[in-house]
């Protein structure tokens, strides 16, 4: 397995001094292994390391509140170097923390990081060469982890074939048990795509769920996701929302995604505390959705959500428009926003206040729910996003804060959306 022999020249010499600089103690015994067993030792790992599924996680005896968390790859081609991209956790200006390294005589690249229990993040692997314009000794050499070349999912990883990819998952994580969950079929639910054309001329394109309502008198409740094309195609969310049903932790719901597309000027468009499109969708596309279902609880019973940017839109819809939905969930909302920007998120000014937070000392307190989800490795954003809760709270808002162990990240993001459906179906929906 891998090309890299071992055992020759300088690489034999693996002496303490070399054992005590790998962190991890199972790389360690594997180095003891391979210097007897040679090779053998080596496809023995790699066995049990699939069938246990990666990354190795291994107590710290001085931080009960920790985890080791070894990352290895397979050396399959001669690389310079081995980069690990762990969402919000070695990247950005903790690019260099995600530097692989290759164990002295072996084929086996790997990285050790000590993280909290209840941390989940996704990541990926990038081996490089030494020429890539993209990654060199130190990480990414643009400061971005967008576009990096040769992008793989840890193959070993227990989560890889999921909606998610290859996931660092701790003990107390929120669970993602339905987006897991591949229920039966349902009959007579429908799901379709088509073209909303607004007032304005703006055409939408829109993604809709519509399951069967069995109970004589049932009425369904109404998702609304921003970004729709990646809730619907890429993570399954109708499979999700089914499965929550099904489990007894929310009625029946239909579902409507709203597409933002590729491009993200377009998205920021349209997802930038847009006024028109929050009047668009209010005004318009929910009348337009609600009267085409069998039945429908009405708005206390309507949510909408929205990451990132996404999450921006669905706070300014709470704040402009609060009569129209009875929840609002808004994950990891972009703080650093204000009116005119089109460039790249930047980390908010230290002594000014953000766009959002202006809004909430003006806005009239509504009879509308706000849940807001931020990750702790989100950096201003979560202190901005605790600064905003807090006026929210005091000025009379229905308004709490969930601070996750992770970053900004579809699979922290996913946990959130189940359970703030599951809450609001507890809290407002009636029975």
């Amino acid at each position: 397995m891998g090309i890299t022999s071992f055992l020759e020249g300088e690489d034999a010499l693996i002496d303490a001094a070399t054992r005590a600089q790998v962190e991890s103690p199972r790389l360690r015994r594997l180095l003891e292994e391979v210097g007897t067993a040679g090779r053998d030792a080596l496809d023995r790992f790699w066995r049990d390391l699939a069938a246990a599924g990666a990354p190795l996680v291994e107590p710290i005896p001085d931080a009960p509140e920790e985890r080791l968390v070894t990352v290895v790859w397979c050396e399959d081609r001669p690389v310079a170097g081995v980069y690990l991209l762990a969402n919000r956790v070695t990247d950005k200006h903790h690019a260099r923390r995600g530097m692989m390294r290759r164990l002295p005589g072996t084929d086996l690249w790997y990285v050790s990081l000590r993280l909290p229990l209840g941390l989940r993040c996704s990541y990926r692997i990038h081996p490089f060469d030494s020429h890539d314009p993209h990654l060199g000794a130190d990480g990414p050499r643009t400061g971005s982890a967008r576009g990096l070349p040769d992008d793989r999912m840890d193959p070993l990883n227990r989560h890889a074939t999921g909606p998610f990819g290859s996931m660092i998952e701790l003990d107390a994580t929120p669970s993602l048990a339905e987006w897991r969950t591949a229920p039966d079929p349902v009959p007579d639910t429908r799901t379709d795509a088509f073209g909303f054309r607004a007032a304005d001329g703006a055409t939408y394109r829109v993604r809709r769920f519509v399951p069967a309502v069995d109970a004589p008198g049932a009425e369904l409740g109404l998702l609304v996701v921003l970004d729709g094309e990646q809730w619907f195609d890429r993570y399954g969310i109708t499979r999700a929302v089914t499965a929550a049903v099904k489990a007894g932790r929310m009625p029946p719901m239909a579902v409507v995604g709203i597409e933002s597309g590729a491009d993200p000027a377009e998205r920021m468009r349209q997802l930038g505390a847009n006024p028109r499109f929050v009047d668009m969708l209010v005004d318009e596309l929910v009348p337009a959705v609600t009267a085409e279902l069998p039945s429908w609880a009405g708005p206390p019973a309507t949510i909408l959500c929205g990451q990132s940017l996404g999450g921006l839109a669905a706070l300014a819809t709470a704040l402009w428009r609060p009569e129209a939905f009875g929840t609002v969930l808004a994950h990891s909302a972009s703080t650093w926003w204000r009116p005119g920007m089109t460039g790249r998120p930047q980390e908010t000014e230290p002594d000014r206040d953000t766009w959002l937070y202006e809004q909430a000392g003006v806005a009239p307190v509504g009879d509308v729910t706000i849940r807001m989800d931020v990750g702790s490795n989100e950096g201003s954003m979560s202190a901005d996003l605790r600064k905003l809760h807090a006026l929210m709270t005091a000025r009379g808002f229905d308004a709490s804060l969930n601070v996750y162990s992770g970053g900004h990240d579809h699979c922290c993001w996913a946990a959130a959306l189940i359970d703030g459906l599951a809450e609001t179906a507890a809290v407002r929906w009636p029975s």
